[in-house]
Formats: structure tokens, sequence, C-alpha cells
């Protein structure tokens, strides 16, 4: 009996529910929660670029038969037939192509790969029929279209004319650790990567490692042109290939905002200032024009020989720097105009109605204050989730406030030396209770000083300032994140300055003559919180230092270089400082 008793309940398991299948009257489809027939890709998963944009697995009904695989490719071209949809489906400029990848049987997986069984002999000779499996075969093919809404119309079509059982995103799978693996391996030597240290960089790319990153922020560069070709940046450029920002020409890498004209912020021609094109070494008299390419470099560079902070990130140029020609000579300007038309074509970039831009580094400044271009910054922090500016303080070593950064809503950036041990203020950087943190800008590097990054026509050379200092911690910001996308600017920038580091920047025998009390009262803090600090950024479970904060105003009035204080204070602190800040003030600069 136990053999017949084995045959009949595997009977009865393979046919339940079996002939509504042959009467079509239900489906694998049907098993589905409603609508569970589609799935479509979350924004935030387009965004992070979980799932190829307008791509779907498709799975149509049977098998289309005398069709080849080459005809269904053709589909989107020549409009072969497939289960008579080409006169139903939309224009060949909505759906691209149809690519057969397989043939599955969605109800007997089992069957899918063998010959098809319409009986099976049973016990005496007895003849049990089953199913035959052809009914719930299906054609798992991959469908571009040319946006997520061709496609949701599409498929609902395909849907209720019977023709699919479902669709899913095409989704993405990354190889887990390959770039962690990579970057941990070349870079784990603070004597070589002195800066790397500073910031607890490896530390928080072990942490990737544990906890992949889940988006790929954008962080605009408002500079002097990138080289977009450069093999080091390469791969982590944003390129607008949707033409999404109608108000630049041909903005494919970016835009070059200097020549605004009427209705048009400008064109696509973001190459570095003073050469002309992609992948050109700068001349010696254009030093300027690496500027730029130098800073995309510290966000996002990827090379044997040196590393962005935020690998993750993928940067959009932004060129405001512009070129002036004065009795034979050439010099670099950045007009407030050229700015502020910058800042609306980051601005002009959403996804799903929030900005896709979630930092802009600005690694440029003036002493000179603008209300149109401060009131535009802090209209983009109300924007969505809102649009972190970072800038660079300056190079004059003066107190005196400069602009972006000083302003309220922008994060202001010292520069200080490498050396985790003693970050010392570079010489030249700016300092003031306006500058909201500390970042690695000089230092040693191989012969020389700074930090090395890319450079025009595939090199990399050494640098320092606040200009190396400033995308730092843009950089830090991008890994916050990437860890998690749905920050707002308020949380965002706590993040990034709650987690900096005071500890070495303000102790006894570094940085005294930047960390004055007034009357015995709290330190006043001249190079910000702290130094940044990229891990405890971005894991909560860190322990952190308590950072040092002051109140984000201008601290330097015009014409006396004193802090904003009351009473005995005030003139305690004015003694203190006012010789320093008439020693070293400078002459304004436009670059930093």
């Amino acid at each position: 009996m136990r053999p017949l008793f084995t045959v009949t309940l595997l009977w009865l398991t393979l046919a339940c529910g079996r002939e509504g299948d042959v009467n079509g009257e239900s489906s694998p489809a049907d098993t589905m929660s409603d609508h569970g027939w589609l799935t479509h890709p979350t924004e935030e998963e387009l965004i992070r670029g979980d799932a190829v944009e307008g791509s779907y697995l498709v799975a149509f009904k049977g098998v289309p038969t005398g069709t080849s695989s080459a005809a269904i490719n053709s589909y989107g071209i020549r409009k072969q037939t497939m289960h008579g949809l080409a006169d139903k489906a939309l224009g060949k400029s909505e759906l691209i192509s149809i690519d057969l990848l397989a043939n599955l049987n969605l109800s007997d997986p089992q069957f899918s790969f063998k010959p098809l069984l319409d009986r099976l002999p049973g016990p005496s000779g007895l003849e049990l029929r089953f199913h035959n499996p052809k009914q719930d075969r299906a054609a798992i093919s991959k469908v571009q279209f040319s946006s997520q809404e061709a496609a949701h119309t599409q498929l609902h079509t395909w849907y209720e004319q019977g023709v699919i059982w479902y669709a899913e995103p095409n989704y993405i799978s990354k190889p887990k650790g390959v770039l962690e693996d990579d970057i941990i391996t070349n870079f784990n030597d603070p004597v070589s990567f002195p800066w790397l240290d500073q910031i607890a960089y490896i530390s928080t790319i072990q942490y990737f490692n544990e906890n992949p990153a889940v988006d790929s922020p954008v962080i605009a560069v408002l500079d002097s042109g990138v080289d977009v070709l450069h093999p080091a940046l390469a791969d982590n450029i944003y390129l607008n290939t949707d033409g999404q920002n109608q108000l630049c020409l041909e903005d494919l890498y970016g835009c070059d905002t200097t020549d605004t004209k009427k209705d048009v912020l400008g064109r696509g021609t973001v190459y570095p200032a003073g050469t002309s094109g992609f992948n050109q070494s700068c001349n010696n008299e254009q030093s300027n024009c690496a500027h730029g390419t130098h800073v995309t470099g510290i966000i996002a560079a990827q090379d044997s020989s040196y590393v962005g902070v935020c690998p993750y990130c993928r940067v959009l140029v932004v060129k405001v720097v512009g070129i002036k020609e004065e009795n034979g000579r050439e010099s670099f300007q950045i007009e407030d105009s050229a700015i502020i038309a910058g800042l609306a074509y980051v601005s002009g970039f959403t996804v799903g109605g929030e900005p896709l831009v979630r930092v802009i580094n600005a690694s440029f400044g003036k002493f000179q204050k603008s209300r149109s271009v401060g009131l535009f910054i802090e209209s983009l922090t109300k924007f969505g989730r809102g649009i972190l500016t970072v800038a660079a303080a300056g190079n004059e070593d003066t107190m005196k406030p400069q602009y972006p950064a000083a302003f309220e809503d922008v994060i202001a950036v010292s520069s200080v030396d490498s050396s985790s041990d003693t970050p010392q203020k570079a010489p030249s950087s700016n300092f003031g209770m306006w500058v909201d943190i500390s970042a690695p800008g000089s230092g040693s590097c191989r012969i020389t000083s700074g930090i090395l990054s890319s450079i025009p026509g595939g090199l990399s050379y050494c640098t320092e300032g606040t200009s190396m200092a400033s995308p730092v911690v843009a950089g830090v910001a991008g890994l916050v994140l990437a860890a998690e996308p749905t920050l707002d600017y308020d949380q965002l920038r706590s993040r990034v300055l709650n987690s900096a580091v005071p500890d070495n920047l303000y102790r006894d025998g570094v940085n005294n003559a930047f960390r004055p009390r007034v009357s015995g009262q709290e330190l006043v803090p001249l190079l910000g919180g702290g130094v940044v600090n990229a891990l405890a950024a971005v894991d909560l479970s860190v322990e952190k230092s308590d950072p040092i904060f002051t109140e984000k105003r201008d601290a330097v009035r015009p014409g006396c270089g004193s802090i904003g204080a009351q009473g005995s204070s005030w003139w305690s602190l004015a003694l203190l400082l006012l010789p320093l800040y008439l020693l070293n003030r400078k002459k304004c600069r436009h670059r930093c």
C-alpha cells in the first residue's frame, strides 16, 4: 500500500488547482497580492543606482514560436511580432528593445530544462495524467523603456491584455567589499597618508565594508572646471544623460556658467579653465586651471596612488571660474553672477521633488558679501531635504570673514597640518569665530607639501590650502549620505560638526594663539569645533569628544579686527588679537 499511497499523494499535490490554470482562469501572478504582478524601483533605489532606469524583467506568457532571439532583440527597431504586441505597444521612441533571456516554467520549474511529460506510469499499469506544463511557460525578457512613466503605462496595458505574467525592476548587484578592500590595502599607512589617518579614513572604509553604502550621493563642485576624462575621476563624474536641466546647453558633463545669456545659464564647456578641452595638461602659466580637478579628486578620486574621501560619491561639475585678458595676460576671476547661475543649475536637478545634489563644495571666496548669493544658499537649505554648502575659509591668514564660507548656512573650513597628533593651523589659513571646522589641507606630501590629488591630463600633484581642506569636509558629508541618504540639511550639518574632534587641535602647546579665553570664560575657538572625523560622523556608535561651538556670526567688525563681545571682555580679546590681524592683513584674493 505504501507505494500506491506515495504516488497518489504526489498526484494530488501536483494536480491541485491545475485545471483553472489550463483554462486560463488563474496564473502564478494571481497568487500575489493586489498589483503584486508588478513592482517598480523606488526613487531612492534609482538614485542609489540599485536599478536600471526604465529597464524591467518581464515574464511574457508562453514561448514565442518561430521567433528567434535576434528577431526579438530587434523588436524596437523592426517591430517584429511577439504575441501580437507590435501593433499594441508604444512607439519605438518609448519602447526601445526587448531581449529574450530564458524560457522558464513558472508552475513547475523542474520542467524548465527537461523534456515535457504528459503521463507517468503508476502501479499495476495505472497511468497518472498530469497537466502539460507548457501552459505555464514564460519568456523571461529584458524590456528597456525610455522612461519609468512609459514602462508603467505599457506594462499595465500588457497585463490587462493578458500577455504577461509579471514584471519586475532590472536591479543591479554590486560586488561586496571589492572597492573597500582595495582602499584598505593601498592606503592603510599613516606615514605615507597622514591626512587620511587624521580623519580616520581607513576605519571608515572598514565600516562600509561591513555596512555597505546604500547611496551614491551627488556633490556639486563649483570651481574652475574638471578634466572629466581623468582616469581617476571618470567613473565618478555625474553624467546628465537625461538632459534634465534645460537651462544649460549640451551639459552632459556639467555646466559652465561664466558666460550666461538670455534664458540660458551656460554651456557644457566645463573642461579646466585655460585649456581648450578635456584630458589636457595645464601650461605653467595656467597653474590655476588644475584647481577644480584637484578639488574633485579629493572628493571622489579612485587611483592606486591617491584616493578621494567619498569613493561612493558622484561629482556634478559646475564651472564658475572665468578668464579675463588684460594687457595680454590672462587672469582668473569668479563673478557673483556665475555663482548664482551655478547654484541655479544645481537646483535644477531633482528626483521625485527632492534635490539630486545634496552637497556643494565652494573652494573660493572673497571678503565682500553678496546678499543674493547668501539668500540663494539659504533657500537651498530649505529645498526638500536641503542642500549643504561647504566652503574654504581662505588663505590670507586673517580673521576677516570670507564669503561664502562666513554665511550662516555654510560650513566654513580652515586648514591644518595633516599630522593627527599635532594638527597645527596652516600658516596661510584664515581663522575666527566664523569658522566651523578644520580639516587637513597641508603637510608632508612626497617631496613637497599639501594633499595629493588629480590634475588635468591624467596626472597628479600635491597642493595645499583651505581649497584642499574644504573638499575633505564635503567628502565626509558625502560619506554620511552614502550611509543615510534621507537625512535633512540640519541633520547632515549636525552629523558633520558634532563629530569633529577638538582634543589635539586645542590641546596645550598646539594652536595656543587660536584658543584664547576671555576673562576666565570658556575657550574661544578660532579654528572651528575640531578636526573633521569621518568615522565619528558616519558611525553613531563611536564615542565622541564634545566639540566646541560658538555663535556663527561675522567675527570681525569692519576696520577693527576684533571679536564682538561685551564689557571688558571685548577689550581683552581686542588687545590679544588686533596686532595679529594688522600684521597679517593681506590684499583680498579670489582664489583659495
